[in-house]
């Protein structure tokens, strides 16, 4: 058994790398038309900004990670590289963190009280957070591989890192009960498509982060301790393309809206169906006669636009309503 767990892992671990790297690649072909036609034309905002650091970063600490199992690096570099990973890993999902809190106080339409509560759980998430990545990148041990191994092999492991992912889950479940609840209220009263995809995203997402959570939780207890950090960069990437695909949710809905606008003032700003023509008659005597002439411009084939606006109907009000909620993002 002792032979075959470092075998195991020489290949376990690589492979789940070059799974995370491929999901980065294939979410990034995916979406990428999606990113350049609502994200870059926008001016830099807050959300911009944290979708370009939630999409990109993870590429940089996964092919990282790669680079350190490919190639065949002294134990000193070994323990520089992955604690660099580890910096980037906790960054990037505090920053994905964040995200989903942004998404669940403008769900609730900026509610000081949730603010409050959110305010106090980023800071109850990032502080020990923090502290839990620092003693744990201080127990990380490497010894040089043999010959015939490439990457780096881990010798020695603490556990800190689990009280860590148990912040995250904590952090998560509070996040997907605020967002359950205001579902339940929004969701009685209205049926608009993409509010009810961002509810239902948001409750999926949570049970894919939930149990990629509880794995991480798990396998440091149960594995040896060369596999105590194997499933971090799952967690990692995971969290970026699920936040990225809410922030593109929104800027799409977003953009719609207001292209919806521009095109609603645009048909409020034409004139209607007739218009007047004035004619001047000159007799042979050089007296002019004017005759006012009134032609109806309107026909079946011209769209009849009015004057004024019509009463938007219930559904507009609520999508407009819905809408309002992101636009300080």
């Amino acid at each position: 058994m002792g032979s075959l767990a470092p075998s195991l892992e020489a290949r376990l671990v690589p492979s789940t790398l070059c799974a995370c790297a491929t999901i980065l690649i294939y979410d990034l072909a995916c979406t990428l038309d999606q990113e350049i036609l609502y994200v870059w034309p926008r001016p830099w905002s807050m959300s911009t900004a944290l979708f370009i650091l939630n999409r990109y970063l993870p590429f940089v600490d996964t092919f990282l990670s790669l680079s350190a199992k490919f190639t065949r690096i002294s134990p000193e570099e070994c323990l520089m590289r992955n604690e660099t990973v580890a910096w980037l890993s906790v960054i990037g999902i505090l920053l994905s963190e964040g995200i989903l809190m942004l998404r669940t106080y403008a769900i609730w339409e900026r509610n000081r009280n949730v603010l409050i509560f959110l305010c106090a759980l980023a800071l109850g998430v990032a502080v020990p957070g923090i502290a839990f990545t620092h003693m744990e990148t201080k127990s990380l041990q490497y010894v040089r591989s043999g010959p015939e191994v490439l990457g780096c092999t881990l010798a020695h492991a603490g556990t800190a890192l689990i009280f860590a992912y148990l912040l995250i889950m904590i952090s998560e479940t509070a996040i997907a009960i605020l967002t359950a609840v205001k579902a339940y209220r929004d969701l009685r009263r209205s049926r608009i498509p993409w509010i009810l995809k961002l509810y239902r995203d948001g409750m999926l997402f949570y049970v894919y982060l939930l149990l990629i959570s509880i794995a991480n939780v798990m396998v440091p207890i149960m594995a040896p301790s060369m596999y105590a950090n194997w499933l971090g960069t799952p967690q990692r990437v995971l969290h970026s393309v699920l936040c990225s695909r809410v922030l593109l949710l929104i800027l799409r809905r977003r953009r719609i809206a207001s292209t919806e606008t521009q095109e609603s003032i645009m048909s409020e700003s034409e004139v209607i169906t007739t218009g007047m023509v004035f004619s001047s008659i000159v007799d042979a005597t050089g007296s002019s006669n004017f005759e006012l002439t009134t032609i109806d411009t309107s026909s079946s084939s011209r769209r009849e636009v009015y004057p004024y606006p019509m009463s938007p109907g219930a559904e507009e009000d609520e999508e407009k309503e819905g809408q309002s909620r992101f636009n300080w993002l």
